[in-house]
């Protein structure tokens, strides 16, 4: 994973933390991933410093943490404490430690069959003891609200088509950054620096006394639920987020409306300017974002997309068999075309790839549809490729390939439903087809490519969708 936060001030006080380690006068015998966080308190009371944990440093909070367990114990003085309970732990590891230890013992004369079936029933204890151990764990996120991992497997659950969850990769929440970060939120700190460097024996995989961004194979699970946010690229200038679908990606009206990708990146770094989106997308719609931290950079960004220099691709999955015709089902196609006839249809089964060039209005009757209109509508220019044609749920659906040349409002979902473009909607498009309880648009933004405002290096970014296409 990307780093979330700057490194820079953390690693000075990790660099203070390996001297200490080096001398012997902290943890010893310890072989894994240490971490730092560097945190301030802003907020109207007085902050209570817990000097047990918390370390006071040039007006900074400093919190230390150490990866999975140290001498069979989850807590040691002075570090934060682990995201679940010791004893809850022990009592979850005992429940079928004996049965697994019997099933673990080769049985003489033993025979394949016999074998294949300890085997299972061994894999079958081991899994109900990891389920048990996952259903510990506790984190605080950064609404400052506790949540466990079986909500992250519910925010994977969007429909049949989606990749799930099926058992963490053991030692999920055990690493540095997820301890830190949900002590942090818990004690309403707000964290500026984080780092984790390896400590012991070099192997494969790290060296002594190295640095290292959080783990792919377990935090990639975990820290964008903590955190609010999947951080794909940071730096002092702009951040790139994957955003989820049912998310507003800039506020609403309304109360109930302020929670947002905006606000989050706001919440999470507070020195971000008052409006750092360049660009939306729909609350539905999943994928990648740009933002900016600066007014600089946020004007440079913007004149990109202005200008349409900047480069996007969406995958999207659509209801039915591009080229066969008309798929409405809660849609009224005499607003997506000046006739619902199917013979609108500019797309041929063979056809592979092409462009649409359709002109489309706001229905101010109906916001925040849009309407085709020839005279007063806008040109919304697309193009197009399809990837393939297979079978959903037993229904035959197309994933496409969308390249937005322009920026019109709701352009890729009228695209998909015109039947002066393919005639069939996205999955899930509760707008301009239909939608299914629990069901999500199955439109993401995948591709995002931009000058860097201040480096003005290329910058590209790649990030597949979390549904099968």
């Amino acid at each position: 994973m990307f780093p979330p936060f700057s490194t820079d001030i953390a690693k000075k006080y990790a660099q203070d933390f390996i001297e200490c380690l080096e001398k012997g006068n902290l943890i010893d015998d310890f072989t894994g991933m240490f971490g730092i966080l560097v945190c301030q308190f802003i907020g109207n009371d007085e902050f209570n410093l817990d000097s047990s944990i918390e370390e006071l440093r040039d007006g900074y909070i400093v919190l230390k943490a150490f990866s999975g367990q140290y001498k069979s114990r989850w807590n040691y003085d002075g570090f934060v404490p682990a995201l679940l309970d010791q004893d809850e732990y022990d009592k979850a590891v005992l429940l079928n430690d004996k049965k697994i230890h019997q099933l673990s013992e080769v049985p003489e004369n033993e025979s394949l069959a016999e074998k294949k079936i300890r085997d299972k029933n061994r894999l079958l204890l081991c899994n109900q003891t990891l389920e048990k151990i996952y259903s510990l764990y506790k984190f605080t996120c950064f609404d400052f609200v506790q949540r466990d991992f079986e909500f992250i497997k519910q925010k994977t659950k969007y429909d049949s088509s989606s990749i799930e969850i099926k058992l963490l990769p053991t030692g999920t929440g055990d690493c540095a950054a997820p301890k830190l970060l949900s002590y942090a939120f818990s004690r309403n700190l707000t964290p500026i620096s984080l780092v984790e460097f390896y400590w012991g024996k070099p192997n494969s995989h790290f060296v002594h006394k190295s640095f290292y961004g959080p783990c792919d194979q377990k935090c990639n699970f975990i820290l964008p639920v903590i955190l609010g946010l999947e951080i794909i690229y940071r730096d002092d200038d702009i951040i790139v987020i994957n955003k989820p679908s049912g998310l507003l990606a800039v506020p609403g009206r309304g109360i109930d409306k302020q929670d947002c990708i905006v606000s989050r990146v706001k919440k999470l770094f507070p020195n971000c300017i008052e409006q750092p989106s360049v660009h939306r997308l729909d609350m539905d719609t999943s994928g990648l974002m740009v933002l900016a931290f600066t007014k600089e950079a946020h004007r440079h960004l913007s004149i990109q997309f202005q200008d349409g220099t900047v480069e996007k691709k969406y995958i999207a999955v659509l209801d039915g068999v591009i080229g066969k015709g008309c798929n409405f089902e809660n849609v009224n196609a005499k607003k997506l075309a000046p006739s619902n006839d199917c013979t609108n249809l500019s797309v041929s089964l063979s056809q592979n790839e092409g462009t649409f060039e359709l002109p489309f209005r706001l229905d101010v009757e109906n916001r925040p549809h849009q309407i085709y209109d020839n005279i007063f509508g806008k040109i919304g220019i697309t193009k197009w490729k399809k990837i393939r044609i297979w079978k959903m749920n037993n229904r035959n659906v197309s994933s496409v390939e969308f390249v937005p040349i322009t920026g019109r409002t709701h352009q890729l979902r009228l695209a998909a439903a015109s039947p002066l473009g393919f005639g069939i909607p996205i999955v899930g498009d509760n707008l301009y087809g239909s939608q299914e309880d629990g069901q999500r648009l199955l439109l993401h933004s995948s591709f995002l490519s931009f000058i860097h405002p201040v480096t003005k290096e290329k910058m590209v970014f790649e990030k597949e969708p979390d549904f099968m296409y």
